[in-house]
């Protein structure tokens, strides 16, 4: 079962307009994710790449702490609208 969220923001390089995620948006999107539709208490933090491209079909990983543990958690990208599937998180050793 993953969690779906939507979060979208705008990068503008000269010419060309390049889709990329808000950083601060997916972190929240994911840590609420994991305590509400997971059900993970102990939840302290989420932390994910910033300028992450848009592309229906890749996945990218943020870093999770929960309970004082490390953990990551797998983000994949369902649609070049930005709908993305938050993994269940795992012990990234």
């Amino acid at each position: 079962m993953f969690g779906v969220v939507t979060v979208l923001g705008f990068v503008t390089p000269a010419f060309l307009i390049t889709r990329v995620f808000d950083r601060t948006d997916v972190q929240q999107g994911v840590q609420q994710v994991l305590t509400k539709s997971y059900g993970i208490a102990g939840v302290e933090s989420v932390l994910c790449d910033a300028g992450v491209e848009v592309a229906a079909g890749t996945s990218f990983n943020c870093a999770a702490v929960i309970k004082g543990e490390n953990m990551t958690v797998r983000i994949q990208i369902t649609s070049a609208d930005g709908d993305y599937e938050v993994g269940r998180p795992v012990d990234p050793g």
